[in-house]
Parts: C-alpha cells; sequence; structure tokens
C-alpha cells in the first residue's frame, strides 16, 4: 500500500500562498489524514478521484520508483502534489522541476550505493588489517573503530541539549527539584576514597533534592554526604586501551535502567576518556545533561598514563558529542572556557567554578539564569518554528565569527580578521563576484546582513546602505562593526518576507546565504522586486543542489554512508548539519537548481546565474589544478544577478 491522502487542502493552508505552485517550498504542517484502505491500483484510484491534489506521506528520506510515478501522473495533469515527512512535520511541494530533481536523487543515491559502497567498504577492510594484525600478534579481539565512530558521529549530529527547568528559590537560594544523577564510568581510576569526589557530590546534594552516585566502585568519601550510592559491576575486561573505548557498550545498559528508574532532573557527568554512556542516555531519554570538564588532553593523559593513544579519533569524538549535548558545561579556570568557545562551543553553557566548594550553588544559579536568558531572549513572534530556529541559530552563533581566534571579540581587530579570513581564505571570489566596488551613491540594501562584514564594503565604496535582520544579535554586531569603523548604515530588526520599505526605495538588494533559510523564499524575491527601483539590481546568493559539497558531504558521507536516507529526509540532514553550532539550533535549509532560481526571479529580466564556492583541499590532489573551472561548475553557492525592468 502507498500511503497518500488528499486532504483539506485549503484547511491545512497549503493554498494559502499561490506561489507554491511553481516554487519549491519547505513548511512546517501538522496533517491529519483519515484512515487509509488499500488499493489495487493506485495509479487508477488518483485518476477517478476529484481532489485537486494529494500528499505523499514517506517513512524515509526519498520517494520510491513508485511514489515518483504517482507524482508525476498527477503533476503532468495540472494538479498539485506534495511529499510529507511525519517525523519532520515538514511538507513540500512538488512541481515538474522538483520532480526532476527527485528523480536525480533517487537515481543518484542508486548509483553511489552501486559504485561507492562497495570501493568504502574495500577501503575500510583495508584500513582494518592494521587491527587484525594486532589481534593476530596480542591475541585480543580488535575494536570495531570504524563502527564506534559512525555511532559517534551520528550521535554527535543528533546532539542537542536538553534545557532544564528553573530551579525553586528555598531561603534564599536556588534549589534544583527532583533527584540528580552523578555518572562515574572511570573504571581505571583505582583511587578508592577521591576526596574531590566527595566534595562534588556533597555540592550537588545540597543543591539537589536527591542526589545517587553511580559510580564503577565503592568510594568512602561519599558516605556522609547523603548521597546514595550504587556500584555498577566492572567491564569483563578491563586492561588496555581497547577496553576504554568498549566500555560504552558494557555501561550503557547499566545507566539507562538506573536512569529508567530514577528519572533523573539531570546527569551529571564527570566526564572521562571515549565515554559517552551520558550524553547518548539525554538524547535517547531527554535528560538534561551536565558534563564536567577538565580539558581534552586531561582527559586521555589520566585514562592512559600519559602513553600516546592508539584512538585519538574515538576520545576526540566522544567528547565532541558530550560537549555539544551538553545542557550545562562545568570548568575549572577561564582557560577552558576559553579553549571551548574557540571551537564552537557556545560561551553561555559554560560555567567556571574555580572551587568545588560553590559548585553546587554556582550551578543551581546558573540554570537559573539560563532559564530567565531563555525566557527574555529577544525575537521576533513570528509564528513559524523554522524562523524561531534561525533567529536562535545566529542570535546564539554569529556568522563568520568562529573563524577569528587570534582576536579579543568586539574589537575592531576581531571584525577585520572575520574579513580577512572571508574574502582572502574562503571565498576570494567574493568581492569581485558580489559588485562590492560597484555601486557608490546608490542605495543598498541587505538582507541578513550578518555582523556586517559584507555591507561594510558596500559603504567603504560610497555607497548608503541599510540592513534588515531577524537576528537581533546579528545587528547588535552590525552596528557595532560599524561604529568600530566609523561608517554610516542604517539598522532595522524585521521579518524579510515582508519588508518595512516604501515601493521603489533602494537601487540595489543583496542577500548572501539568507532567502535559502526562509520558509518562503518565493515571498522575499517578491519583497525584493517591490522595493526596487525600476532598473534596480538584485544580487542573491543560494544554495546549490549540483555541486560537489551537496552531493558528496551531504548525499553520499551523511545521507547514504551514515545511512541518514533511511530516517530523515535531505532537508532535515541539511537542517542538522550544514549550520552547525553550538547551540544546536536546526534552521531551514534549502538547495536549488539553477533553473529553479531562475523561476524565482521570474519577473525580473536580465537573469544570470553563477556558480562559485570550492575550495582546492574539497578536490581530489591530482585535480586541483582545475579549480577555477571546477568552481564554477560544483561550487557550493549560486549567485543570481538579476534587474528590476524599467
Amino acid at each position: 500500500m502507498y500511503r497518500y491522502f488528499a486532504p483539506d487542502l485549503q484547511h491545512a493552508g497549503l493554498l494559502a500562498d499561490a506561489s507554491l505552485a511553481s516554487t519549491t517550498e519547505r513548511h512546517h504542517v501538522l496533517l491529519s489524514p483519515p484512515p487509509l484502505e488499500p488499493v489495487a491500483d493506485a495509479s487508477a484510484d488518483l485518476r477517478r478521484s476529484t481532489s485537486p491534489g494529494a500528499v505523499f506521506e514517506l517513512a524515509s528520506g526519498l520517494p520510491s520508483e513508485r511514489h515518483l510515478t504517482l507524482i508525476e501522473q498527477l503533476v503532468r495533469a495540472g494538479r498539485r502534489a506534495w511529499v510529507y515527512w511525519p517525523a519532520e512535520q515538514a511538507v513540500e511541494s512538488v512541481d515538474e522541476e522538483r520532480l526532476g530533481s527527485l528523480r536525480r536523487h533517487v537515481n543518484g543515491v542508486k548509483w553511489l550505493e552501486r559504485i561507492c559502497v562497495p570501493v568504502d567498504r574495500a577501503l575500510t577492510r583495508w584500513h582494518r588489517a592494521p587491527a587484525g594484525l594486532r589481534w593476530i600478534y596480542r591475541g585480543e579481539f580488535p575494536v570495531r573503530r570504524q563502527d564506534i565512530l559512525d555511532k559517534l558521529t551520528l550521535l554527535s549530529l543528533r546532539a542537542q541539549p536538553v534545557p532544564l527547568d528553573r530551579p525553586d528559590r528555598r531561603h534564599g537560594r536556588a534549589v534544583v527539584r527532583g533527584a540528580g544523577l552523578y555518572l562515574r564510568t572511570d573504571y581505571w581510576n583505582a583511587a578508592p576514597d577521591d576526596e574531590r569526589r566527595g566534595r562534588v557530590v556533597e555540592e550537588l546534594a545540597a543543591a539537589t533534592d536527591r542526589i545517587v552516585n553511580l559510580t564503577p566502585r565503592h568510594d568512602v568519601t561519599i558516605a556522609g554526604t547523603g548521597a546514595q550510592q550504587v556500584v555498577m559491576d566492572p567491564p569483563r575486561v578491563t586492561a588496555g586501551e581497547d577496553a576504554i573505548v568498549l566500555a560504552p557498550t558494557h555501561y550503557m545498559p547499566i545507566v539507562k535502567a538506573a536512569a529508567q528508574t530514577l528519572r533523573p532532573t539531570y546527569i551529571y557527568d564527570h566526564l572521562c576518556a571515549g565515554q559517552s554512556v551520558g550524553a547518548e542516555l539525554s538524547q535517547v531519554l531527554a535528560i538534561p545533561y551536565i558534563v564536567e570538564y577538565r580539558g581534552a588532553d586531561a582527559l586521555v593523559r589520566e585514562a592512559l598514563n600519559g602513553a600516546t593513544p592508539f584512538y585519538p579519533e574515538l576520545y576526540a569524538k566522544a567528547e565532541e558529542v558530550a560537549l555539544r549535548q551538553a545542557t550545562v558545561i562545568v570548568v575549572a579556570a577561564t582557560s577552558l572556557k576559553d579553549e571551548l568557545m574557540s571551537r564552537g562551543i557556545d560561551g553561555a553553557r559554560v560555567l567556571v567554578v574555580a572551587a568545588d566548594a560553590s559548585l553546587g550553588s554556582r550551578l543551581a544559579e546558573f540554570v537559573d539564569a539560563q532559564a530567565k536568558c531563555a525566557e527574555r531572549a529577544a525575537g521576533i513572534e513570528t509564528g513559524d518554528s523554522y524562523k524561531e530556529q534561525a533567529q536562535s541559530q545566529w542570535n546564539q552563533n554569529p556568522v563568520g565569527s568562529h573563524y577569528a581566534r587570534a582576536s579579543q571579540p568586539h574589537t575592531l581587530e576581531w571584525f577585520l580578521e572575520v574579513e580577512r579570513h572571508r574574502y582572502g581564505v574562503y571565498a576570494p571570489w567574493m568581492p569581485e563576484t558580489m559588485e562590492f566596488t560597484k555601486h557608490a551613491g546608490h542605495d543598498v540594501l541587505e538582507i541578513g546582513g550578518g555582523i556586517g562584514t559584507d555591507l561594510a564594503q558596500f559603504a567603504l565604496h560610497g555607497a548608503v546602505v541599510t540592513d534588515v535582520d531577524l537576528a537581533a544579535g546579528h545587528l547588535r554586531l552590525a552596528e557595532e562593526n560599524f561604529r568600530r569603523r566609523g561608517l554610516q548604515g542604517r539598522f532595522i530588526h524585521h521579518d524579510a518576507e515582508s519588508l518595512p520599505f516604501d515601493d521603489r526605495s533602494f537601487d540595489v538588494v543583496y542577500s548572501n546565504g539568507v532567502l535559502h533559510h526562509t520558509p518562503n523564499t518565493a515571498a522575499v524575491v517578491g519583497e525584493i522586486h517591490r522595493v526596487l527601483r525600476p532598473g534596480g539590481r538584485a544580487i542573491v546568493m543560494l544554495y546549490a543542489e549540483n555541486s560537489l559539497h551537496y552531493w558528496r558531504k551531504l548525499v553520499w558521507l551523511l545521507g547514504i554512508k551514515e545511512r541518514l536516507l533511511e530516517q530523515m529526509s535531505m532537508g532535515e540532514i541539511m537542517s542538522r548539519t550544514v549550520e552547525r553550532s553550538a547551540n544546536d539550533a536546526r534552521p531551514l535549509v534549502k538547495v536549488y537548481t539553477k533553473r529553479r532560481a531562475e523561476t524565482l526571479f521570474n519577473d525580473f529580466n536580465r537573469v544570470e546565474v553563477l556558480q562559485r564556492q570550492l575550495l582546492a583541499e574539497e578536490l581530489p590532489a591530482p585535480l586541483r589544478w582545475t579549480l577555477p573551472a571546477s568552481e564554477r561548475r560544483f561550487g557550493w553557492n549560486l549567485i543570481v544577478k538579476a534587474a528590476k525592468p524599467v
């Protein structure tokens, strides 16, 4: 049976925007399908139906060949078709161009599975040969390092901090309600009476209604803290480095059973090398996760007594999973916080506690402050979950700021360091292609100006500039950037789907990497057309579907190799990975073919679509000499240039 249904389309809101009939858009919609019954011939059933369209519910990331045949039948008959992913509550309209795109995806996945999967398996077996030799030499079963790495990669992609509820105020101090689970899995730590552990548990007990300590060995220092102590059975094998990276397999069912019984308010993890149990349970059971972090080198050093690690990539990936999943990361020094922020971790999740004696109260107050901050976070009420995710993403993670590591944030040098990386390393093609020097005296509007890097280039060359952005955090930084440079500009907090400007207000509308994040891109293009003066110019960058980055990294490495396409759509994969950041927001991400991009700008003339953005390291070494030509054919960015008719 093929799951499709013909709902009340007007009631579902799918016909509210006529532009959806001709352009592919992605919206969050909650559909309630009627009772479904098997049919002998779905094609004949659709022909007999008088519904203006049908919705096809998908169980995996891509439609089947039969789905495509039925969708084509509808499209050729001039009727509407949508594909719907219930787990994502996402629906996409399918026109003839999008149907061709879906066919390319289905055929491309088949080709990659037929050609690349066997090659990849052969390479994997080759790389595993040294492990096999170790087994022969040492008489041990080797660690399936690629399998562990694949699992940790998937956990990292799914990582999303679970917020803690606001603590109660009791006797003038914050106290976390419910039970806390203090977790230690460092079985190699031989100390039976860790005084520091006793202090930490005592502090947590003072700031939480109840504490349960899950530990690999009995600790006498915890006896007087009022915390319950549960000693876990040790792993069957405890000697050697293989045992360390295999320990999560042993501890996972034990800790999961304890968590399901206790239903803790949070898990506090004394993070150690290679251990991912706490982070995985936080994802599986939606439990807030607090990590005690002592530095990457420190974790491995403690576990291996200073020896050189054999599995460095597994330790690094397990640590990445924990840090990305953590609601709060507790560190002992500001230098550790700086280290985490240099790696892209949101500083708002890092708590510096120099002395263990104040851990409990500081932690409770920090969680209370986090909750207050979330409640009063500035943002435009859009009523659209995709837009809320976009605001969360860029309010917390200013675009390009993670490339500035040598300068103090919010200084002029910091803004200039971001600029040097953008035009010197990341996209040397951008200043000329985006025409920064060609619009002196023109009124230039940028939609989604980020921290003002590109807009400053227009201003430096004589343009009169305006920035409109959905993210209030971006606007504040863009204003600061201009102020430190001595530049003038207007900065307006607004939604680009309904621009707050009169008709014919600007000579140029510029947008770089923004329109593919808004649910109704066609509406924004319509607004660009409205506010441009006759003869005015639109310069817009969109992500390219027919690009090396999309097919190699997103479809092949994530969709097929990591098997994400078996669970989710390409839209969801991009939402989780393309704009990867510390606060794990998942903004909408769309890709466009050149034809689809041209269709968006149907009301313009002299429409030109360029393709750019390919780094040399993305090409195989023997082909890097082809970079200029390859970038124009397989680049990740489509740059649309169009003029409003006079």
